[in-house]
């Protein structure tokens, strides 16, 4: 059986202010159900979680996912979705047991009675596991000795009977997944990789980057589109292709993906950024300029040659700290939704985001006179 796997759609999602929709409709009509389809057939597309940016998606990012699931069923592919920490899992599971019925496959929201989602194709076993913490594993547990994500998960894939015996499984789960002695990536709960070493295959979404975790059998495949300016160092993004027998034996590949737009960091002096030394100007662009920060007119002359240009920072010429240099790399938007998250435990409105941009961006023209 052939998958396609993607993960971490971030359906919603702005860059910098500018709507990715189209950019997204693009990657996931054009390439992924369009030349990839053809060339290579899949049977069935894995969405690994992060279906949307919000857990109330706005009416045209529903409708995107529409579009793609319907798409998808015309193909007469299966397909196998999981919600993942940014989604609501009662609204992504919306209408699973119709939507089975056309082939399009959603896990039910986590809970003691059905902590795993499993479906059977032949000898082998796919099993949805949604965004967990250890805390939803705790309160659906209570008898288990959990402490932390790594036990969580062991408990619930014992409490699934997962994997069944002599049948391979593939395990569909959006969860931070490290070697060992990593407890944790930044601020997420991260689980260690071991734990998923019985499964046949771990098709994994949470982090933007494609990467393996110990191994080939469990990947991130990362995210189709770039969100950020930390994306934008590493901007190549693929398709990966998982081929399982009945046996559980594994092939894996991966196709690279073209955005309808790149996405690029500039930092150097004003005259050389609006020289020809750099040509890429539909790209979305992240830009430093170094020098006099008082240089009169720059950010006009700037967005008419880079449109999509989505932050301008000035600085004077210097070597930052690595410390320095990761903080002014993030986003305004970025910045600010850690900040609300932390504050107040939830993402912050997009009516709140855009206030506060536009202070922010007045603050900043103010500092400049």
């Amino acid at each position: 059986m052939r998958f396609f796997h993607i993960s971490d759609l971030h359906i919603g999602k702005q860059l910098g202010g500018f709507d990715l929709t189209e950019d997204m409709r693009y990657v996931l009509f054009e390439q992924i159900l369009g030349s990839a389809y053809e060339k290579y057939k899949p049977d069935a597309l894995i969405i690994a979680g992060d279906v949307y940016d919000k857990a109330s998606p706005p009416a045209q990012s529903v409708a995107l996912f529409d579009e793609l699931i319907t798409r998808a069923a015309e193909l007469s592919l299966d397909v196998y979705i999981i919600s993942g920490n940014h989604d609501s899992a009662e609204r992504v599971s919306y209408g699973r047991r119709i939507f089975s019925e056309r082939g399009v496959y959603i896990s039910e929201p986590f809970s003691s009675q059905t902590p795993v989602t499993i479906f059977s194709r032949g000898k082998i076993d796919i099993a949805l596991l949604p965004y967990i913490s250890a805390e939803a594993a705790i309160s659906a547990f209570p008898d288990e000795n959990i402490t932390d994500i790594t036990s969580a998960l062991s408990a619930v894939f014992r409490r699934a009977g997962l994997p069944r015996e002599g049948r391979p499984c593939l395990l569909v789960a959006h969860q931070a997944a490290a070697g060992a002695g990593a407890p944790q990536i930044g601020s997420l709960e991260t689980a260690d990789y071991r734990v998923f070493e019985p499964f046949a295959y771990t098709a994994l979404g949470h982090f933007h980057t494609p990467h393996n975790v110990g191994g080939p059998k469990v990947r991130y495949c990362g995210s189709p589109l770039c969100f950020s300016a930390k994306e934008a160092q590493s901007p190549q993004k693929y398709l990966d292709i998982i081929d399982i027998n009945d046996n559980g034996e594994i092939v894996t590949d991966n196709v690279p993906l073209a955005p309808l737009y790149g996405v690029q960091i500039l930092e150097d002096g004003f005259d050389a950024l609006m020289s020809d030394k750099y040509t890429d100007c539909e790209a979305y662009t992240f830009i430093t300029v170094l020098g006099d920060n008082a240089l009169s007119g720059a950010a006009r002359q700037l967005t008419s040659k880079f449109p999509r240009c989505v932050g301008i920072k000035y600085e004077q010429k210097r070597t930052l700290r690595k410390e320095e240099r990761e903080y002014s790399e993030m986003e305004f938007g970025e910045l600010f939704s850690d900040f609300y998250k932390l504050a107040m435990g939830t993402e912050p409105e997009k009516h709140l985001l855009d206030m506060a941009r536009e202070i922010f961006d007045e603050a900043q023209k103010e500092a400049r006179r």
